[in-house]
């Protein structure tokens, strides 16, 4: 759960809002800045891409910041709308509230968007902010801007840039993202046989692991498991990849090749939410790193 009291001024929030747009894609023609900026937050621009054409559309940004109150945005508060988007050229608008927009304002905007008045509109309050989070690429603007609400979501951070998902076997959820919302990763299933793992199994809790089990069973396995959501735990997660190294010197053939491989997937996925956002020069010094190896150093 994030809370924008961390955010402690309006300066700030335009500067968070600044930076959650673009995280987004979002081009800001003009940033957030103090003083008298005539009804306006920032103006951001994206490009509508149509079967034929390709068009830019700007946004009037509206940045309230009322977490310390908890008060919503109302009519009162969002005032002269369509004289805000006429002067700077705006085809729609954008709300981007820490708390919620009132159900009057709401409606207001639905009639001005009914009579043409404006193009679109679209509100961004607490808890959409806060699913933008859920997805990836945005942790470092969590980071930056809500600290120790980084700490208690621990958002997703691809590693390496590219994104690695952990999908449940038998329903194909991607369970990592799964977490972020709901802190319910799910199982891991260890199939073993003659005292060997010979495959390891990622499934919801519930009908899908049930189901997994089951199967694993009829084909004469026995199945172990181990929360997943654990994995989550930096010191839990230091801990069983420690205990796999240990269990590997101890007994090499403890794991065939394709469940140690399935477990590396596991550990690689799952660091997206367990291990520190990376940089770019960690990344340069990985594939330098690697290089070497590759050829003998």
């Amino acid at each position: 759960m994030i809370d924008y009291r961390e955010i402690d001024n309006s300066d700030a929030w335009e500067s968070f809002c600044r930076d959650y747009l673009v995280a987004q894609d979002l081009v800001v023609e003009i940033p957030p800045g103090r003083g008298p900026d005539g009804g306006r937050d920032l103006l951001v621009k994206e490009q509508l891409k149509g079967t034929l054409v390709t068009r830019p559309f700007t946004w009037l940004v509206s940045c309230k910041h009322y977490a310390q109150s908890g008060k919503s945005v109302g009519t009162e508060d969002e005032t002269n709308i369509t004289d805000r988007l006429a002067q700077h050229e705006a085809h729609g608008f954008i709300g981007f509230y820490s708390t919620v927009a009132s159900a009057a304002l709401i409606e207001r905007l639905k009639d001005l968007r009914t009579q043409m008045k404006i193009e679109e509109f679209k509100i961004y309050d607490g808890a959409r902010i806060e699913t933008g989070f859920h997805d990836i690429g945005l942790s470092g603007v969590l980071l930056q801007h809500l600290p120790v609400s980084h700490t208690s979501l621990r958002p997703i951070h691809p590693l390496l840039k590219e994104y690695v998902p952990l999908q449940c076997e038998n329903c194909g959820k991607d369970l990592l993202k799964q977490s972020v919302r709901n802190n319910k990763l799910g199982i891991l299933i260890f199939a073993e046989k003659d005292e060997v793992i010979h495959t390891v199994h990622f499934v919801c809790k519930g009908s899908c692991d049930t189901k997994v089990s089951a199967r694993l069973q009829r084909l004469g396995f026995s199945d172990g498991w181990d929360d997943i959501d654990e994995y989550c735990n930096p010191l839990i997660f230091f801990r069983r990849f420690t205990g796999h190294m240990a269990e590997l010197r101890n007994n090499p053939g403890k794991y065939s090749d394709k469940a140690h491989a399935q477990l590396i997937d596991l550990y690689l996925a799952v660091s997206q939410r367990t291990l520190r956002q990376t940089n770019e020069e960690d990344r340069q010094e990985y594939f330098s790193v690697r290089e070497l190896e590759e050829i003998g150093f």
